[in-house]
């Protein structure tokens, strides 16, 4: 008895069918080496992220009445943030 072939399942994806066999949603995979795969987007960028300062990050447990000094020590002497209002503190002795 002779096999019947299906249409769908068994032709070969060729460069002339390739654009009417996806366009109609049938597999087209066989005609791609997926092992061969080149990512052109994602992944790390040269100069990409925020720049380094310098600084090192500590946590320091403070007093609500030590914040409220250091934050209008800030305003008093026109400093950008926290952070500088810290380093600037300890600068002064």
């Amino acid at each position: 008895m002779k096999k019947l072939s299906s249409k769908n399942s068994s032709a070969k994806t060729t460069e002339s069918n390739l654009e009417s066999r996806f366009a109609s949603g049938r597999d087209v995979l066989d005609y791609f080496d997926a092992a061969r795969a080149v990512v052109t987007h994602g992944g790390a960028r040269p100069g990409a992220g925020r720049k380094p300062t310098g600084k090192l990050q500590k946590t320091v447990k403070l007093s609500p009445q030590a914040i409220r000094r250091f934050q209008a020590y800030a305003r008093r002497e026109r400093l950008p943030d926290f952070s500088a209002a810290l380093e600037a503190a300890s600068r002064v002795v």
